[in-house]
């Protein structure tokens, strides 16, 4: 079996990498004062880095950033909430995401084998969970509180103008 051009690494990416995959993903890109702490604070995050800029098998390059991403976060026994599901759109559509999603619930099997892990799922990516045994949770609803919300919105219409 050929190489695979990506390599799957437990760590973190960079703050500023974190927020730019989450964008470029669709995603809404969070407040970057609140990245560092958010994530210093994951049970687990999986990365995904070209291979043909990596150092050895285990150390990307000075510089180099992470391409995707995958993270746990919640209390690393009972409750978990998997989040941040990102491949750069150059990348999309290469195997990468399924490659973290199998880590991600590798390292749940082994470290927190009694958690309920939930996630919310966009659109696009409602078909990858049941793959790896997530469930639609009806007849329960998923919920959402988030204050920054209208702010959010503004600044995407606010891009979009800049963009337009």
């Amino acid at each position: 079996m050929a190489e695979s051009q990506y390599v799957i690494l437990e760590g973190l990416p960079t703050p500023q990498t974190y927020h730019d995959l989450r964008k470029l993903a669709g995603m809404t890109p969070p407040p970057m004062e609140a990245v560092p702490k958010s994530l210093a604070n994951s049970f687990c995050c999986i990365v995904g880095y070209e291979r043909k800029n990596m150092l050895d098998a285990k150390t990307p390059a000075p510089g180099q950033e992470a391409i995707a991403m995958g993270r746990l976060v919640g209390d690393g026994s009972l409750f978990l909430i998997l989040v941040d599901v990102a491949v750069h759109p150059d990348h999309q559509r290469k195997g990468l995401g399924k490659r973290i999603m199998q880590k991600l619930v590798d390292y749940v099997d082994e470290h927190a084998p009694s958690a309920y892990v939930s996630l919310v799922a966009e659109e696009m990516a409602q078909k990858l969970y049941p793959m790896y045994g997530f469930k639609d949770v009806a007849p329960s609803i998923g919920m959402y509180r988030m204050i920054r919300e209208r702010k959010i919105q503004q600044d995407m219409v606010e891009d979009a103008e800049k963009e337009a």
